[in-house]
């Protein structure tokens, strides 16, 4: 198998989360032509990644690509016992996936702002910690998102929730994470899989990190 992304993709990190849980061998190779190019477009067509690429077929959608690996390889599963929790799980996902990430992503936009205000940063400070809120009220860590093991709950949130931290330091940003939330990520960064699928992420976020502030630095220098 062939996992291509990006070592700065949440869900690139996401998906190789999984793949390390399930002890899955796979190499990993960046987009061709670059991400979003038309050499990329010709392969998937939305541009996006990741993609898995398995018997010359390439999956794309971080969630298909983790329902796959569960299915390819049931154990260790990624999904709790019963019908019940299995559901709960897939829910804290899909909250991950469109409503906490993207609110995060409104964040990368006031890294590169010269001009940007202070009342914008903690705008968007204040929606993310408000998702943060809601995420707090839907899971209660056992020690995990969704129970007693990893599960499809904690493969996006735990890169999403530690990213946020990362941007808030970056901004200057005062983030105090719930109790509940800051022992389970805690807990779920020092996971072995979770290490591994991480391990390309953290060092790309922070030459990133520091690259958007640098460009948002010269601007104001020349002034």
């Amino acid at each position: 198998m062939i996992l291509w992304g990006l070592p700065v993709s949440t869900y690139t990190a996401k998906v190789r989360i999984a793949l390390h849980a399930k002890g899955m061998a796979f190499e990993e190779c960046e987009p061709e032509g670059g991400y979003r190019s038309e050499a990329w477009r010709a392969r998937v067509p939305t541009g996006t990644i990741p993609a898995l690429e398995v018997e010359g077929v390439l999956l794309a959608e971080s969630e298909a690509i983790v329902e796959y690996l569960e299915e390819r390889c049931p154990h260790p599963s990624l999904l709790p016992g019963t019908p019940l929790q299995r559901a709960q799980a897939r829910r804290l996902a899909r909250f991950h996936d469109l409503h906490l990430e993207p609110t995060v992503r409104a964040l990368f936009p006031l890294l590169r702002d010269p001009a940007r205000a202070t009342k914008a940063v903690g705008d968007a400070f204040d929606a993310v910690e408000a998702r943060l809120g809601v995420l707090t009220r839907s899971a209660h860590p056992a020690p995990w998102l969704a129970g007693e093991r990893l599960s499809v709950a904690d493969l996006g949130m735990v890169v999403t929730v530690e990213l946020t931290r990362r941007l808030a330091l970056a901004l200057g940003v005062s983030l105090t994470l719930p109790a509940a939330l800051q022992r389970w990520l805690e807990f779920a960064c020092a996971h072995p899989a979770v290490q591994a699928g991480m391990g390309p992420w953290s060092p790309a976020v922070e030459r990133w990190l520091a690259s958007s502030l640098a460009s948002h630095l010269v601007p104001m220098e020349r002034r």
